[in-house]
């Protein structure tokens, strides 16, 4: 494993700054190490050899003094940016794993919903060591023993020989122990990823699994995954204290010989005294800051390893075609709002080379201001085509055109703004309704959703705005949750609406309300339903089937 990922110091323009302070404080710190080893290598001298006195002590005590506190001063400093770097990359990374999670358009992502939390929870975290005290830790380890060995070879050659050879040493060490935690680190990192994704699916399921009394084969999962990571925990934290060791005995052992070297020759009078003690004073200092980039390793290393799985989420290319820096094309006169061309789209699928066939040569054409309803068997691709017109798929043959220009040459966000969704499944926060409603439209005021809830038939909701319900619309009931997801559909003022299904798994009154305030919610906007109740089919201009992906005519049962 790399020590440094050269893909983090692009993450924000702080990083760069950063590594700059961080290298000048620590030329700073190491020149203050040498410094202080030498005065008071100068002061012992004076004093146990010399017989000073404290009066002729007073200017190098205060010289060591400030040496000493403008160490701590450098140290205090490098801290404070190494925290707020880590802050800006944590926020900035996090910002884009969501934001790449959102606009993403593959169904074929690597990534599941449990390694998104744990890469952008704990694991993002752990980033905190690896710029707080790992980096600084690699700048000192570099920068003290050249600056160490440029001082002591105008002292001791010998001494300075001694540290060109011992220090690499400890590199070396690092480079074959971290290689092998590695292995560990993603081990233990791949099976910290699957029990997010079982717990995820667990939490998800919960219900489902609760009916069916399956809920013991999930449990089982997790507690073998629990196990699992436990005991990788443990062999990460085995390698760790087995590394530190085989450093701590590397540098002791440097140590000493240069100490003996040093003692060999200060007694046979070839070295003097104060260099001789202000090598020995220096010598522990030239081998510490790769002693402690080595133990800060192992907890830098999960944040370098979460680094590197959302790196692999911003990096994965897209599967839509977005030319989102090219200007807009200018529609077509006289084309359909929407047309697909002889459009295939495959889904997909583990083991398939070419995926499952969702869509096969689909010609379909909506005029403005049509009302389209397509209708047909679940899973004949019905819902495929809508996300084809949102651009959240992209077709493998034929064209998707929007007034006649390609969607891809569109700016997506752009075409989107004149769009109102309404998906098969309800989407609700934890807040409040008019939170809710007004995800359809930042710029909306109380006043608009309350105008929105009225005009899609839920008035009765609008002194409920206030109301906070809890995540998926916990506290409405499943129509209140439609009529929400409506109003947020149309407090937009949308040219297009795309609902899909709106009236599945509601009781009748509630389809009958939704039916009532069609003619309001339709006037004046293009609108493709996916429908399977008659009462929304009866409402359209034109119906159309789809079955095996091909458009149909619709069956007398579909139009029931």
């Amino acid at each position: 494993m790399s020590p440094v990922d050269r893909r983090l110091f692009g993450v924000t323009e702080g990083v760069r700054r950063y590594m700059g302070v961080t290298i000048a404080l620590g030329l700073a710190s190491a020149l203050a190490v040498i410094a202080g080893a030498s005065v008071l290598a100068g002061i012992v001298n004076r004093v146990f050899l010399d017989g000073a006195g404290p009066e002729s002590l007073a200017g190098a005590l205060a010289t060591l003094g400030v040496i000493y506190a403008a160490r701590g001063l450098f140290e205090w400093a490098r801290s404070i940016a190494a925290h707020r770097t880590a802050a800006d990359v944590k926020r900035t990374l996090r910002e884009q794993v969501m934001r790449a999670v959102l606009t993403q358009t593959s169904k074929g992502r690597s990534a599941g919903s449990g390694e998104l939390a744990v890469v952008a929870s704990s694991g993002i975290d752990a980033l905190d060591a690896y710029f707080s005290r790992y980096l600084p830790q690699l700048v000192l380890g570099a920068l003290i023993p050249l600056l160490a060995i440029i001082w002591v070879a105008t002292v001791d050659p010998l001494t300075a020989v001694i540290i060109v050879i011992t220090v690499p040493l400890i590199p070396v060490f690092m480079m074959l122990i971290g290689n092998y935690s590695d292995r560990a680190t993603r081990a233990r990192w791949r099976t910290i990823v699957r029990l997010g994704d079982a717990l995820v699916e667990t939490l998800r399921g919960l219900l489902t699994l609760e009916v069916y009394r399956a809920g013991a084969g999930r449990l089982d999962r997790i507690r073998r995954l629990s196990d699992e990571y436990r005991k990788q925990t443990m062999a990460t934290l085995r390698i760790a204290f087995l590394s530190a060791f085989v450093l701590e005995l590397v540098a002791t052992m440097s140590v000493a010989v240069i100490a003996v070297a040093v003692g060999i020759r200060v007694v046979s009078g070839d070295l003097d005294f104060e260099p001789a003690f202000a090598i020995l004073i220096l010598a522990p200092e030239v081998y510490a800051p790769l002693r402690k980039a080595g133990s800060e390793f192992h907890a830098a290393m999960d944040g370098v390893e979460a680094a590197r799985s959302a790196f692999d989420v911003l990096e994965e290319p897209p599967t839509t075609v977005v030319a989102g820096h090219r200007s807009p094309s200018p529609p077509v006169a006289g084309a359909p709002l929407i047309s697909f061309s002889n459009v295939t789209y495959r889904y997909p699928a583990p083991g398939e080379a070419e995926g499952t066939v969702v869509l096969g040569s689909v010609d379909l054409h909506v005029a403005p201001g049509e009302r389209l309803a397509v209708v047909g068997p679940s899973g004949a691709g019905k819902s495929t085509l809508l996300r084809l017109i949102l651009g959240f798929d992209h077709p493998g043959g034929g064209s998707v055109d929007i007034e006649g220009v390609p969607l891809g040459s569109l700016d997506l966000s752009g075409w989107r703004s004149r769009i109102g969704w309404v998906q098969q499944e309800p989407f609700l926060v934890a807040g409040t309704v008019l939170k809710n409603v007004r995800l359809g439209a930042a710029s909306s005021n109380a006043d608009d959703a309350a105008a929105a809830l009225e005009l899609v038939g839920a008035a009765d909701l609008v002194p409920r705005l206030g109301e906070v319900i809890g995540e998926r619309g916990a506290g409405l009931s499943h129509g209140e949750r439609r009529m929400v997801t409506l109003a947020r559909a149309v407090v937009r003022s949308p040219d297009v609406l795309l609902l899909d299904e709106p009236t599945a798994g509601i009781d009748s009154a509630t389809q009958l309300r939704i039916a009532e305030s069609f003619e309001r919610i339709a006037a004046g906007r293009t609108v493709l339903t996916i429908a399977h109740q008659r009462v929304l089919v009866d409402l359209a201009d034109r119906v159309v089937g789809i079955d095996h992906g091909r458009i149909v005519a619709p069956t007398a049962r579909e139009l029931r």
